[in-house]
């Protein structure tokens, strides 16, 4: 969608504020549901009330006759493809591909097993109310543990088990007889990923086959070409929008079943439908997580670890998918920052009868942080080893990067030195250490509690996904427009985007257009996701003005009867003779002349337009130290945090501001997990956490100010030397935050408590360790 707005000019580096605020604040902005859609009809789902059972008969009689009440839809009545995406969906059995409505059997709470669609959403609501199944209930089993035993309830008869993926994996060599070895279990519990708008989709016939879905997804074309290939579409006949997006988080992907039955349902009816997710749907069923991790560290007397010996059990619920992915990410980074000789893991994957998993921020990296680092503070303890020690002495050297990790994960460029001293300096750490000890000494009822984690991860290297699509235009009023494949749902890009033109071309931020997130105006991108989008995007855009630049030194010293190397770019005015000031030509009047045929030099083309489009062919490693400090009240359980310190390293900074606001949301996400929120399911399946009186969702009022710093250690692999952060602030904080509680209650005789980490959670830890 294009948009304009004020803001004063900056460049990179600079604390620009976001060109994107003016519009959501004013509310000129619109959301999918915000939108006119002439003669839409309106979608609620009938799902299924149980987590495992027969769909013995669906009885819609009641609800065909109720006011309003268009259609009432099963299997029986539409075409509904299996979904699955294509990269995970070839690790399993076709079997487990979801079917968006469910026909002989539902697997999950929240199995969609009808559709009503009416006039208005109250009556299409009501109407689904008077949907009556039968259901003839099956045996269930929720514990992914219980899942893979051979006697277990099988989601999928035909396949013979539960576990839907197993994937052996060993490198390196294996030092003999190791004089020490720890073992360590680390639960990385379901959570909802909660965006704060839930999704929402319009899909609207056109002529002939042609399909419109105004939606909120992160992948615009990536949406377009699974879902045409899903519907059996030309995808030149699916145009996939994106008004506003109200968060993602890595939730809205484009493998999401909803939008492919409401899609398949408007072209069934020939009638524009829309359908939004209320919260309790989105609480139950855009859940993400579900790990548990076991992890032995074998190492020397003086805490050189020689072999790391893990395996993942992913709860992928009800069917099988993009859970798997997160699972596969996990495993690459399981050696973390530090030079590990060995390695052994295992992927394996089970389903249960709880809602399928989605990625959620970090998508697996703060996963296999949170098992490594809980892990190496494991080893700490067992050699009595200062936590920040031991892991200065497994750090990967600086003099070995480019890395590739013995589970072949390669780290461009990092210094985890730097950033771990950064963070004891500013945590005044030895300071704490003192404290901590006169406190302990004392008997203090209220522990203190220090709490280290490094962390690297992978940015912007998913396979098939480390390029992206930008082009750069000026048109004869002096603006600048950007095109952009990537799709922002409030990480900031038309600002950083507008800074790299400022920077590149002196434009002011505020003549940039931004265009994005539309198949119909956007010709091709990847989206937003993985941490990739300034890397990339930023990049694209960059080398686009870089273009453009040139082609206007060729106007303007055709204009000026200069050479093209004597013409420079005057930031805020245009481009004049070098050591001449008084000739200039503005960008509008450079496009004017390239434009006109009498003006306009052979060589050059009509437009003053470049699309070059980047290709960084890897990803990049983002990588930081973050250190919490907490107090435990052993009394009542509570843990209080104290403060936070997080430094980071993301390569060069384009705004500062943006950067620091990244971060702190992935704090609140970290944080949020180890002490808040934990999606749960009773032992018939039945979730628990359908709305915010029960899922611990922080607030502002939950969380402290953070203190946070940059270190940086430029990527050769793009000209911006940017690496990705939207991941970081989670990916770092679990593990640091978890150690800091398990830190304060060492002295109590308790090494470990699963996640989260509630006031009853720790309580019940210390009761049971007195009694």
């Amino acid at each position: 969608m294009e948009s304009t707005t004020a803001a004063p000019p900056s460049g990179v580096g600079a604390r620009q504020m976001r060109l994107e605020d003016p519009g959501l604040l004013t509310g000129r902005d619109r959301f999918t549901s915000d939108l006119d859609i002439p003669g839409a009809l309106h979608a609620a789902f009938v799902r299924s009330p149980v987590a495992h059972a027969r769909v013995v008969s669906v009885d819609t009689t009641a609800a065909m006759t109720a006011p309003g009440v268009v259609a009432v839809l099963t299997h029986k009545d539409v075409d509904v493809p299996r979904v699955f995406f294509p990269t995970f969906g070839e690790l399993i059995d076709d079997a487990y591909h979801r079917v968006p409505l469910a026909s002989e059997t539902v697997r999950f709470v929240g199995d969609v097993v009808a559709v009503v669609v009416a006039e208005t959403i109250t009556q299409a609501h009501d109407a689904a109310e008077l949907v009556e199944v039968d259901y003839d209930a099956l045996e269930v089993v929720v514990d992914p543990d219980v899942a893979t035993a051979p006697d277990a309830p099988l989601l999928f008869p035909g396949t013979g088990t539960n576990v839907a993926v197993d994937i052996p994996f060993e490198a390196g060599t294996r030092a003999p007889e190791p004089p020490v070895r720890v073992h360590q279990r680390v639960a990385h519990p379901r959570m909802a990923a909660t965006p704060m708008e839930p999704l929402a989709i319009a899909a609207v016939p056109g002529e002939g086959e042609q399909l419109t879905l105004w939606c909120s997804t992160q992948m615009p074309h990536v949406t377009q070409g699974l879902m045409a290939l899903w519907l059996k579409m030309d995808p030149a006949d699916l145009r996939v929008a994106c008004p506003s997006v109200g968060g993602g988080f890595g939730g809205k992907t484009p493998a999401e079943p909803d939008y492919v039955l409401v899609a398949a349902v408007a072209r069934h009816l020939r009638s524009p439908v829309r359908w939004t997710q209320s919260r309790s749907e989105n609480l139950l069923t855009m859940q993400a997580r579900g790990h548990l991790f076991d992890v032995t560290l074998e190492a020397t007397q003086d805490g050189q670890v020689t072999s790391i010996q893990s395996e993942g059990l992913t709860d992928v619920g009800g069917y099988p998918g993009l859970g798997i992915g997160m699972a596969m990410t996990a495993r690459g980074l399981m050696t973390g920052c530090y030079d590990i000789p060995h390695a052994s893991h295992v992927v394996r994957c089970v389903a249960t009868n709880t809602s399928p998993t989605v990625p959620f921020r970090g998508a697996g990296r703060p996963e296999a942080i949170h098992a490594l680092e809980r892990t190496m503070d494991r080893l700490a303890t067992e050699l009595d080893i200062d936590p920040a020690e031991i892991r200065r002495r497994n750090f990967v050297p600086v003099d070995k990067f480019p890395y590739i990790s013995v589970m072949g994960t390669e780290y461009d460029s990092a210094d985890f030195e730097k950033t771990l001293d950064e963070a004891l300096g500013l945590a005044d750490y030895k300071g704490l250490r003192a404290e901590q000890a006169e406190r302990r000494a004392a008997g203090d009822e209220v522990a203190l509690g220090i709490g280290i984690s490094t962390y690297v991860e992978v940015s912007a290297g998913t396979p098939g996904m480390t390029g992206e699509y930008a082009s750069v235009e000026i048109s004869e009023d002096g603006y600048a427009t950007v095109v952009s494949g990537t799709s922002a749902h409030g990480q900031g890009h038309w600002t950083v985007y507008a800074q790299i033109i400022s920077e590149t071309m002196g434009i002011p931020t505020e003549k940039v257009r931004f265009v994005q997130s539309d198949t119909a105006t956007v010709p091709r991108g990847m989206g937003t996701s993985g941490s990739r989008s300034l890397q990339l995007g930023g990049t694209a855009v960059r080398k686009a003005a870089d273009e453009v630049v040139e082609q206007a030194k060729e106007i303007a010293a055709h204009l000026f009867e200069a050479s093209p190397q004597d013409i420079e770019v005057v930031p805020g005015t245009g481009l004049a003779v070098r050591g001449v000031p008084g000739r200039t030509l503005e960008w509008g009047e450079l496009a004017a002349a390239v434009a006109d045929d009498a003006r306009r030099p052979p060589q050059l083309a009509p437009r003053l337009f470049a699309d070059p489009g980047f290709e960084q062919g890897g990803g990049t490693s983002p990588f930081g130290c973050h250190i919490a400090v907490v107090e435990v009240d052993l009394q009542t359980g509570m843990t209080t945090l104290r403060r936070f310190v997080a430094v980071d390293d993301c390569g060069v900074v384009v705004n500062p501001l943006l950067a620091e606001g990244q971060v702190h949301g992935g704090l609140a996400a970290g944080i949020g997990q180890v002490l808040f929120e934990y999606s749960a399911f009773d032992d018939e399946g039945n979730p628990t956490t359908t709305s915010f009186a029960d899922y611990g969702m922080p607030s502002a009022a939950d969380l402290i100010s953070f203190d946070t710093a940059h270190t940086v250690t430029p990527t050769t692999r793009n000209p911006l030397g940017a690496k990705g952060l939207g991941e970081a602030g989670t990916t770092g904080s679990i593990a640091a935050v978890h150690n800091a509680v398990m830190d304060a209650l060492r002295p109590h005789g308790i090494d470990h408590i699963d996640l989260p980490l509630t006031p009853m959670r720790v309580w019940q830890a210390l009761q049971d360790r007195e009694s």
